[in-house]
């Protein structure tokens, strides 16, 4: 159905819906580039592309083979540097994602709130006694293989038991706590690394370690910088320092979420 003209060329809804998608479709493969800093190679990728299509259009058969060769090593250069974030999202397309919510831990409001509690207490007694502390909540995706790479425990979750595990001679300091449900699971866990390219200088690998599990699960991560004594949480491939009051509000949604 045609809706207006523009000169002689007949402008039909599918026209303006072809453009919009396509800008919208657009601005978003730009942004992803933008926050890989990989915004140059973006621009450059599509006035190759405009070339490509003008020398092929002007019949310049070896102009045109040699832009599409550029635009193959282009393309390796990319898959290899954006591979972190292509794993990611393609791990957030998995089918039958919301059979995972069948085997989530229930958690009452009243367990959540003590919960919260006590990691609050917990993160609280490590950032004033200088310790470093990696604190992983399991959500619906399972962490056993994470878990597998730790010694297996099965503690209360207390916040002095943090203290214990968390202190420097500990043997158990080193690598992350699991807490699946209201139980501290495993730890001394090695975690997999953010290997995002715009984090802050300052992030070191347990801010790392917190974000990559956040990236490829549904975990909730909390982190106690040794130097700094600074607590936050990474959840869903983004870290956030909080204030206590709105982290034990977190901890407490995402528990009865």
């Amino acid at each position: 159905m045609e809706l207006f003209r523009i000169g002689l060329i007949p402008i039909t809804w599918q026209d303006i819906a072809d453009v919009l998608l396509l800008a919208i479709g657009l601005y978003f493969v730009l942004r992803w580039f933008y926050r890989s800093n990989l915004l140059g190679v973006a621009v450059l990728l599509i006035f190759l592309i405009v070339l490509l299509k003008a020398a092929s259009l002007l019949g310049l058969i070896a102009v045109s083979f040699f832009l599409r060769n550029i635009l193959f090593w282009v393309g390796v250069f990319l898959a290899v540097i954006l591979a972190p974030e292509l794993r990611r999202w393609l791990y957030g397309l998995r089918p039958l994602g919301w059979l995972r919510l069948f085997r989530k831990e229930i958690i009452t409001e009243e367990e959540a709130e003590k919960l919260a509690e006590e990691l609050i207490e917990a993160v609280q007694l490590l950032s004033k006694n200088g310790l470093g502390a990696l604190i992983v909540l399991e959500g619906t995706d399972d962490l056993g293989t994470y878990i597998q790479t730790g010694d297996a425990v099965q503690m209360p979750v207390d916040a002095r038991m943090f203290l214990t595990i968390f202190e420097k001679k500990s043997p158990l300091h080193d690598g992350a706590v699991i807490i699946r449900g209201n139980k501290i699971v495993a730890a001394r866990c090695t975690l997999p690394l953010s290997e995002r390219l715009d984090l802050p200088q300052n992030y070191g690998q347990r801010h790392r370690a917190g974000l990559g599990i956040s990236e490829q699960s549904d975990a909730a991560t909390i982190v106690v910088s040794e130097e700094t004594g600074l607590i936050s949480l990474a959840y869903r491939g983004e870290m956030n320092r909080l204030p206590l009051p709105e982290l034990k509000k977190r901890i407490i949604q995402f528990y009865l979420s």
